[in-house]
This record gives C-alpha cells, structure tokens and sequence, in this order.
C-alpha cells in the first residue's frame, strides 16, 4: 500500500486489512474517497474480504473497489455525497460551512455530519483538511511558491494551523516534504 498511496490513506488501508485478519468479518460496498494522492471527487464502493485456509483461520484479504458514476437508490445517498465531494474538491479553499454542505445534500447538520463520519471515517471539517494538505504537497512539489503561498492557496489562512495539519497528516513539516 505504501509504495502506491500517500501514507495516510495507506495506513487506513492497511488498518481495514488487519482488522479483517484479527475479526474475520468483511468490509462489504464502503462507500468512500478515491485512491488520488491529491484528493478527488470520485467516489468508490470498496469490499474487502478475509481470505480463510481449508481449516477455516484467516490467511489474507482479497480486496476491490470500483468507481461509482451513479446509483439508484430511494435515499439518494450516494448522489447527494458525490454532489458534495466534488463541491469539497472544487471549492477547497473556500470557507465553507457544515451548513452548506448539509444543504446541498439536503439534510439536516447533525444527520449529515453523521452520515458523513460513517460513509468517510472522518468529519466534514477533517476530510477538507486532508484535501487541502493533499494539494498542498502537490504545490510544494510541483512549483517554489512559498510555504505561506502554498498555505494561503489552499485554505489555510493561519500558517501555524497549516503547519501542525501538514505535519499531522504527511509525518512531516511543509518544509522537510519540499
């Protein structure tokens, strides 16, 4: 996972594969972000399965995940997420509110902000956090803009805040990725 992915969507994914290994229950059309190392609006269903010996005991996971386009369901579940997850990635720095997002998936905060943290494994608030890192690093990499530009560009409007959120996501400081 490590050689494919940004670290931290490698390290949940490597979470999932060993909480397979240690309950044996599967992960079954999680809804949840695309792989990108600089985020995306994509959507994708994943399941994993644990992969079991003629004696029953877990010996590996198999898992797949394929990319939603659009899926009929009477909730509109995915559809009001994926409206949100492209405004999240086209509009990441922006300010933008639980209740606007809530709005735009026409539900209240509270059931959104729930549903949200079930579908992603995070808030609202954390998820454009690890957006906005995640095109910060592909800034610090691909231009000379300044630590601060690269903040700024980004959302951050505080260069500490910037700082401690890169650090906590890419194990490192803006400065060390560059």
């Amino acid at each position: 996972d490590h050689d494919f992915f940004p670290k931290t969507r490698a390290d949940e994914y490597r979470a999932d594969d060993f909480a397979i290994m240690e309950s044996g229950e599967a992960i079954v059309d999680r809804i949840e972000s695309a792989p990108e190392d600089a985020g995306s609006p994509r959507l994708v269903m994943t399941s994993k399965v644990p992969l079991r010996d003629k004696r029953g005991r877990v010996i590996g996971v198999a898992g797949f995940s394929r990319q939603i386009e659009r899926i009929q369901t009477p909730s509109g579940t995915v559809d009001a997420f994926a409206s949100v997850m492209a405004h999240l990635h086209e509009h990441f720095a922006d300010r933008l509110s639980s209740e606007e997002l809530a709005r735009m998936a026409g539900l209240s905060v509270s059931h959104f902000e729930r549903r949200f943290r079930r579908a992603f494994g995070s808030s609202p608030r954390q998820y454009l956090v690890r957006i906005r890192v995640e095109h910060a690093a592909r800034i610090l990499r691909e231009t000379d803009k300044t630590v601060s530009e690269v903040a700024h560009a980004c959302g951050f409007f505080d260069h500490a805040h910037f700082s401690r959120s890169f650090r906590k996501i890419m194990q490192m400081s803006p400065s060390e990725y560059r």
